[in-house]
């Protein structure tokens, strides 16, 4: 008989050490932790029994690494970040090119040839005058 997975609540829910880091680390509240677990947008099952938990809360793309401790009815969460996210809360740009990358090619690199050639053009101009 499948035995049933344990409740979500500030109860049955414990963290590694690890995971306590990433926490405070990632300015991650328990609370949000929690509210993935119980409304995740995706779930995948992991080696060894886990189950990532991946859900938007507060503005923040958190996923979640849990293991569900059955003979405890517990759920041990093991590590956690924030999607697009370094550890310092500084955000990552994942994208291949973004707006000011797009900037750059089109408008700023083409100014910048044009002004280069003024500007050899003048020092030619002023050197054959001189």
């Amino acid at each position: 008989m499948k035995q049933q997975l344990p409740d979500i609540s500030h109860r049955t829910v414990i963290f590694t050490n690890h995971a306590r880091d990433r926490l405070d680390l990632r300015k991650i509240s328990k609370d949000m932790v929690i509210q993935v677990m119980r409304n995740p947008n995706r779930t995948y099952a992991i080696d060894d029994g886990k189950i990532k938990f991946i859900g938007k809360t507060m503005g923040a793309k958190v996923h979640a690494v849990c293991k569900p401790i059955l003979e405890e009815n517990k759920w041990l969460v093991i590590t956690l970040w924030v999607r697009g996210e370094d550890d310092a809360g500084n955000f990552i740009n994942t994208r291949r090119s973004s707006i000011g990358e797009k900037f750059k090619l089109t408008i700023l690199y083409p100014v910048l040839v044009i002004l280069l050639i003024i500007v050899a053009v003048v020092i030619l101009y002023l050197m054959l005058q001189g």
